[in-house]
């Protein structure tokens, strides 16, 4: 994962100088390796070169932004720039912060972790989480918690992937064409789109929720929106979309992870079936511990066998299908202190590098009762306008879609 980045966006807040970014960074990394500031990460190593001067391009300042297709550009900006990049640097545009940072040091975590260290270490001293040492042998001692001392969790975790089979089937069963294996050529051009949902239309969806699929949470809502708005606009995707799952929820208070700590899921969810059959699935599949156990075995099979390094990729399909990957950080609990600006309108946004040229990154992030869609993708491949159009229908009139499947199977029934 060390050659792939993600950019976390918080603001606005209250504005920062790039001196007391970087006296805080330096600070944080003088604390010790667990917080992963100074860190170089190697590929292939697992022991890791630590820097002892973070270097003045670890805090760049950019011009403020005053709209919001103005702040989408200087993010992809500051993604596209050429140049060496270090394993973490910050950018201060106006009222926004944007963590860039290499995916090997850590995963969303580290910039939740970093933006109320930024604004708060001066006022209210070092973050809680710069002070303690990580837990050591954690992926064991959590599997042996979860399912050695609870054996029916295993039953669980086999139904739940039962569960996600039968998904799975369904959508083979209902798939279209096969694509146009037709390629042409290619250059990453990472891009992002960001929509805000308003307090008011996450109120609605959330009663909508509560009344009509009680088994989803606000997450799963969230990414049927995304499957169903980007299939009434034409983006047609492939069966699976694959769900970025934190790990850390199955373990215990006293254990601290700061490095990556998530794992990718490929559930066939589908925009055009009804949620609630579907949020039982994934449900079964949250409370099993399923997601722990695939993280013990992926950790298990890089140990024996390290991961390589992709072949660089230069073409892609003419006419691709979106491989899908969505990723939910909620709402940061220690976000609740830093100094929002008044009103509303506080994003959690980011740009994450796609994982292919064919594929979209949705991360969602909620910050008070406002919910910020961010999807990144290679607008070299994808028509920006397209999901500009499937997000404006998300955070416009979202009960449209979540009322659209009932209607439409009830108008199938009656054609039958």
């Amino acid at each position: 994962m060390i050659n792939s980045r993600y950019i976390g966006v918080a603001g606005p807040a209250r504005g920062l100088s790039a001196d007391a970014v970087r006296s805080t960074l330096q600070s944080l990394a003088d604390s010790g390796t667990h917080t992963r500031i100074g860190l170089v990460p190697k590929h292939g190593t697992v022991t890791w070169e630590v820097s002892e001067c973070l270097g003045a391009d670890a805090v760049r300042v950019v011009e403020p932004c005053s709209t919001s297709g103005q702040l989408e550009s200087a993010i992809a900006a500051v993604r596209r720039r050429d140049g060496e990049r270090l394993p973490l640097e910050v950018t201060i545009c106006g009222e926004y912060l944007f963590i860039d940072t290499a995916h090997g040091l850590s995963d969303g975590k580290l910039f939740v972790d970093l933006v109320e260290a930024l604004h708060l270490n001066d006022v209210h001293g070092a973050s809680v989480w710069s002070l303690g040492p990580e837990s050591s042998h954690v992926i064991p001692r959590a599997l042996l918690r979860w399912f050695a001392l609870h054996p029916l969790r295993l039953r669980d975790a086999w139904r739940a992937v039962k569960g996600m089979q039968a998904l799975k089937q369904q959508a083979l069963a209902e798939a279209g064409q096969p694509e146009d294996n037709e390629t042409v050529p290619w250059s990453p051009s990472p891009s992002v789109v960001i929509r805000q949902s308003t307090a008011a239309t996450e109120a609605a969806v959330s009663a909508w929720r509560k009344k009509n699929a009680p088994s989803a949470g606000a997450a799963t809502v969230a990414l049927w929106l995304v499957r169903c708005a980007m299939e009434r606009v034409g983006l047609e995707s492939t069966p699976a979309v694959t769900i970025a799952i934190n790990c850390r929820r199955y373990l215990d208070a006293k254990t601290t992870v700061n490095g990556n700590f998530a794992v990718g899921l490929d559930v066939a969810i589908s925009g055009t079936r009804p949620i609630e059959p579907q949020a039982r699935v994934l449900d079964a599949v949250y409370t099993s511990g399923l997601p722990l156990a695939v993280l013990g075995l992926v950790s298990a099979t890089v140990r024996v066998k390290p991961a390589t390094d992709r072949t660089a990729v230069d073409r892609v399909l003419r006419n691709p299908k979106v491989k899908l990957m969505y990723s939910d950080l909620g709402r940061p609990p220690s976000w609740a202190r830093v100094p929002w600006s008044e009103g509303e309108g506080s994003q959690f946004a980011g740009l994450l590098d796609p994982s292919a040229p064919d594929a979209i990154t949705v991360m969602c992030g909620v910050v008070g009762k406002e919910r910020t869609y961010s999807v990144s993708f290679h607008d070299n491949v994808f028509e920006r306008a397209k999901i500009e159009e499937a997000m404006d229908l998300i955070v416009t009139d979202p009960l449209l879609l979540l009322d659209s499947v009932f209607f439409d199977l009830v108008e199938q029934q009656g054609r039958v």
